[in-house]
């Protein structure tokens, strides 16, 4: 191996591609005060050679990366490739990023409105591997939003579930307000004994996030230049207001295949 600045290393193949073909191109003379092609093309020859060339595409590229950022040295690459056979009594496949999650009020706008996520796309966009690489963009139009408001999707539900989604929203405006300047930040939802006792003061302090004891009701928006309208009711008074992105906390759904396999287990 050679070594490299960095902690880069590359391991030398023997089985190096032929180099690519330069594309043929006419003159810098010919191609004044014209608009002639500047590349002609491959000759038929070197066009069946191009495409006849190998890649080396390699699922490793044989950069070692991985081995020189594996601190326990658990990378030989001399081990020699082999193939097992594992026997199960039963095989779970997966779903990935499949998140289901219980229904809750359609006239919020999700479905309908780019701009109404819910808070597990929320997360995902906050994440820095995520679509927009940790950025706060509008789905619609990709813009940065200036009002965002995560509104509780489940108002009627118990006081575990109001809990957790309220921290999750109360962590998810934070992190948004932190990535972006001049944002603000509605937290809209019933505010549950346990949470108004061990979260509600401090939850207060964070700059920019505002927390509105409330439910909401609706979501309207007139055309894509416009900015969301989010109807909700605030002690027992009914009051809209307009934002530019409508995040919903979600209720996780188990799936049936979960169901089962905790049945199996014995858990509940």
């Amino acid at each position: 191996m050679i070594y490299e600045k960095k902690k880069r290393y590359i391991i030398p193949f023997g089985d190096v591609p032929s180099p690519r073909s330069q594309m043929p191109e006419i003159s810098v003379d010919e191609r004044r005060g014209n608009y002639t092609e500047v590349e002609t093309g491959f000759p038929e020859e070197t066009a069946v050679k191009e495409a006849k060339r190998c890649l080396a595409c390699r699922r490793c590229l044989g950069c070692a990366l991985c081995w020189a950022e594996c601190k326990p040295e658990a990378i030989d690459f001399d081990i020699p490739d082999e193939e097992l056979e594992l026997e199960f009594d039963e095989v779970i496949i997966t779903k990935g990023q499949e998140n289901a999650f219980e229904p809750f009020n359609p006239q919020l706008g999700h479905g309908s409105y780019p701009d109404v996520i819910t808070d597990l796309q929320f997360e995902r966009m906050l994440s820095p591997t995520g679509p927009t690489r940790g950025m706060v963009l509008s789905p619609l139009d990709g813009e940065i939003p200036r009002r965002i408001a995560v509104v509780q999707g489940h108002t009627e539900d118990d006081e575990a579930h109001l809990l957790s989604s309220l921290v999750l929203g109360v962590n998810e405006s934070t992190i948004a307000l932190d990535k972006t300047e001049e944002l603000k930040a509605t937290l809209i939802s019933p505010i549950c004994q346990s949470f108004k006792e061990n979260f509600f003061t401090e939850a207060q302090k964070i700059p920019g996030l505002q927390i509105v004891a409330g439910s909401p009701e609706s979501v309207e928006k007139k055309g894509d230049s416009y900015p969301l309208l989010l109807r909700y009711s605030e002690n027992g008074e009914r009051k809209e207001k307009a934002f530019d992105m409508i995040v919903i906390l979600t209720k996780p759904k188990i799936s049936p295949e979960l169901a089962s396999l905790s049945k199996k287990f014995g858990i509940n």
